[in-house]
């Protein structure tokens, strides 16, 4: 697939945007506290294969930082500003998050948010290109390949008003297994990665869709394409 190239050393955000844009921007993925069934915004978290999971709501990475003494910024990694912690897990409840943000997921909560946004972009019936990166281990094994710098993708044809349907229902196996790592419409006017690798999703877009995003409810900051990607 043509004009989609990333540029730049490895392991930053040109590895997974295309140049091209106007403005790119980091959406960290969210912790997690664990709440009562019901509470406002909770979702029912780390469910999957064998796993019921437990009630949750999405706890933003400036929130951890701040009850921590630090400062969240465009690059800081959840390590570095979540306190004491026992590898994902929170040390103590009384800490102001229970699990650590997932890696490889655009959660209900947020792609809900982002998918509104989007919307005003583009239209439930317009086509969307999906990618799948081939390591993943998902029924994916399409003809198409998008073919970056160390990442290659299973590419499929879906519309937007599905892949926003599939990706606002809750955490489950098969959610977790076909999750698309890059989403963009036919008309490119904007382009979403989901690090398989990592806890952040990465939007690339016109100067007025970043804009609204980083104006929006949703945790997001501005970055470039050689800023290191989390």
């Amino acid at each position: 697939m043509r004009d989609l190239v990333v540029t730049g050393r490895s392991w930053t955000v040109g590895d997974f945007l295309p140049v091209g844009f106007d403005a790119y921007l980091r959406l960290p993925n969210p912790f997690w506290k664990i709440v009562a069934a019901h509470t406002e915004n909770a979702v029912l978290h780390g469910a999957g294969h064998d796993r019921e999971g437990t009630w949750a709501k999405p706890v933003r990475c400036s929130e951890v930082a701040e009850s921590n003494g630090r400062r969240m910024t465009r690059d800081t990694a959840w390590s570095h500003i979540c306190g004491p912690h026992d590898a994902h897990l929170a040390a103590s409840p009384d800490q102001a998050w229970s699990c650590a943000p997932n890696e490889c997921d655009l959660d209900p909560v947020t792609a809900q948010r982002l998918f509104r946004l989007l919307a005003s972009e583009t239209r439930a019936n317009d086509r969307c290109l999906c990618g799948q990166w081939e390591g993943a281990g998902s029924a994916w094994d399409t003809d198409v390949l998008l073919v970056t710098r160390g990442w290659n993708y299973f590419i499929w044809r879906a519309r937007f008003g599905d892949v926003v349907r599939y990706l606002q229902q809750g955490d489950s196996f098969e959610r977790d297994l076909h999750i698309p790592h890059v989403v963009w419409p036919a008309d490119r006017r904007w382009f979403l990665a989901t690090l398989y690798s990592g806890s952040s999703n990465y939007l690339a877009g016109s100067q007025t869709l970043i804009a609204t995003v980083l104006a929006s409810e949703l945790e997001a900051y501005k970055v470039g394409l050689a800023d290191e990607a989390h």
